[in-house]
């Protein structure tokens, strides 16, 4: 048994997800203040859990920095004890930032349906979620006294220490994490009720869906970490086993703040990926690409593009027709919208115009918020 540590994947797995949670949060806030939009209840909450997020990571690479992660033996007495209380106070970060995260996603689905039973039934989760923190705070502190033991075990020598039951210990985190793994599962779910009646394209709905069942993975997180705890009483190395209880405690949160993050960036990576495809676009290299897909048999003779200088929104139009309108010509394309299934119409004067319109229209879809 070496003198090595198990915290890198601790800190680097932790730190990556927050990372990108901290990024997603960024564009979050900033789509809002581009679009003249004013920060809703579910943006302050989520804001508040990913910097409760934010000062756990910073207590446990602190932990770390004192020998959390390392074989107990190899940690004198006084960096074990600092290390232990550090892990304590994030313990209490941990609760109140996923007790955030759930809701800032009861907040947002308050604001997308209004009907009576719907707002009763997320005011009585969101009554839960609070007492739920309340009672995993107290608990925290109470359920062995004084609770300076968790951290010093001196303190037996010194008073008598008073405990829960193991039982009642298990049972507590066994109730808890059930109950987050539950508003998982119907965040992730419920929603889809009403999605699915939305007057949006099939392809949107069934995005949003996925958006929304992204909190299952944080369940499974959950229940990864509710299983790794059953095997703290029999570690003969707490101070190490603490790295993986930890390590699953992170990932749930994490992935509970990326899953209340993404839904809400639709239309803002709609945009930014029609920008990126746009200034990528090259004519030359359409056509080369697309003469290889033929040669190869991917695409068919008909499939290739009439005209080597047709623009990329063009390209995606589909038919043109021409009609005679007095002594004129008037041209009419028929359009697809950004998600490929509703088909619109346009009437242009001449080629020229038709060009700057298709352009235009498709900068104003890039623009404008779905």
């Amino acid at each position: 048994m070496g003198n090595d540590t198990q915290a890198p994947i601790l800190l680097g797995v932790g730190g990556a997800l927050l990372f990108i949670s901290l990024c997603l949060l960024c564009a979050r806030l900033w789509s809002r203040v581009r679009s003249a939009s004013r920060l809703h209840v579910d943006d302050w909450t989520v804001l508040g859990g990913t910097i409760l997020a934010l000062g756990q990571y910073a207590l446990l690479a602190a932990a770390v920095v004192y020998g959390l992660g390392r074989h107990a033996r190899f940690v004198s007495f006084q960096r074990r004890r600092t290390s232990l209380e550090l892990i304590f106070i994030s313990q209490v970060f941990w609760y109140w930032s996923i007790t955030l995260v759930k809701l800032s996603v009861a907040c947002l689905l308050l604001r997308v349906k209004r009907t009576h039973r719907w707002k009763v039934f997320l005011y009585a989760i969101m009554t839960l979620l609070v007492l739920a923190a309340i009672v995993q705070t107290c608990f925290q502190f109470l359920q062995c006294r004084p609770f300076a033991v968790y951290w010093d075990p001196r303190v037996f020598r010194v008073v008598q220490v008073q405990c829960f039951r193991r039982s009642v210990i298990n049972a507590n985190i066994v109730l808890f994490s059930s109950f987050q793994v539950a508003l998982d599962v119907v965040f992730s779910f419920v929603p889809i009720t009403f999605i699915r009646k939305l007057n949006r394209p099939r392809r949107e709905k069934i995005f949003m869906c996925v958006l929304m069942g992204l909190g299952l993975f944080a369940s499974c997180a959950a229940i990864i970490r509710t299983m790794t705890l059953q095997g703290f009483y029999t570690s003969r190395d707490i101070f190490r086993t603490n790295v993986y209880i930890a390590l699953w405690a992170v990932v749930e949160q994490q992935f509970a703040l990326i899953a209340a993050t993404i839904p809400t960036l639709k239309s803002f990576m709609e945009a930014s990926l029609t920008k990126l495809g746009l200034f990528f676009y090259n004519e030359g290299d359409e056509a080369k690409a697309r003469g290889r897909l033929v040669a190869f048999g991917l695409l068919g003779e008909g499939d290739q593009l009439d005209r080597a200088d047709r623009k990329t929104a063009a390209a995606a139009a589909g038919t043109e027709t021409v009609v005679s309108v007095g002594s004129g010509a008037k041209s009419v394309r028929k359009m697809k919208d950004e998600f490929d299934d509703s088909v619109f119409e346009i009437e242009i004067e001449s080629e020229s115009e038709s060009e700057k319109d298709i352009e235009d229209m498709l900068a104003q879809m890039a623009r404008s918020p779905v």
